[in-house]
């Protein structure tokens, strides 16, 4: 039986090769040292669900929204993502299209700030990371895009709900990032429901109780200190990374 390839080893998570063609037909077998052809294998489910469903409606772009329940950039973002995984040069212009005007929505405190604190830098910034790394970040209808995530709009509602839960909760509010990136369920004692990754996949992603989520904190986190709304805090003594309010902010 066919199984489906892997370029990564599972033991050392280093780079395999292929060491082996064979015929089906006659037999002829054929050994070498023969590279894996990544272009072609380097998409996941998430990537190929997208794919099938761009070719559904052939390209047309607001069937997709529908289809996946996705907004205009997120499926801009998700193109370009594609693209670079499959060889296109498009990295330098991958963004260029992304600066529209902030639409005429009433927005929340939070967004607003970081609409205006983006706009006066001409609608695009360097965002450093918890651990220091730079992420640049833009400016667009429907939120911020990033370089570290390009799959990632990080939504103006999303941003304002953030804030608000953590207030409710005293002003610091727990990420939950490592607990998501390394598959807890939402609900779970790893990752409650009042942690970043649980509450805006609960009310934003179409996830419920018992589901496995994406880690989208570390962004959202990281865009909300650039922007002088909160510090962002690491993990110590094991008890998890989070957010705290500014007092005044």
């Amino acid at each position: 039986m066919s199984q489906k390839i892997f370029d990564k080893c599972p033991s050392c998570g280093n780079s395999l090769s292929i060491s082996s063609l064979k015929c089906n037909s006659c037999g002829i077998e054929i050994k070498g040292d023969f590279e894996i052809p990544k272009k072609e294998y380097n998409l996941n489910e998430e990537d190929m669900k997208f794919i099938k469903t761009f070719l559904k409606y052939e390209g047309r772009i607001s069937s997709v929204q529908r289809e996946l329940n996705v907004g205009y950039m997120s499926v801009k973002s998700k193109l370009r993502s594609l693209n670079l995984k499959l060889g296109n040069d498009i990295e330098q212009n991958r963004f260029e299209d992304m600066n529209f005007p902030i639409p005429t929505v009433r927005l929340g405190k939070a967004s607003a700030t970081i609409v205006d604190k983006l706009k006066a830098q001409g609608g695009s910034a360097s965002c450093p990371m918890l651990r220091g790394e730079p992420m640049n970040i833009w400016l667009t209808k429907e939120g911020v895009a990033n370089s570290a995530y390009p799959d990632l709009i990080c939504e103006w509602k999303v941003f304002d709900e953030i804030v608000y839960k953590a207030y409710d909760l005293g002003g610091k509010m727990f990420k939950g990032d490592s607990a998501a990136q390394s598959g807890a369920k939402i609900g779970s004692p790893e990752l409650p429901d009042n942690t970043i990754d649980s509450f805006i996949s609960l009310k934003f992603y179409g996830k419920g109780y018992g589901d496995t989520t994406l880690r989208r904190s570390t962004y959202y986190a990281a865009i909300l200190a650039w922007a002088g709304i909160c510090t962002n805090t690491r993990s110590t003594n094991g008890e998890g990374g989070y957010i705290a309010i500014n007092p005044t902010w």
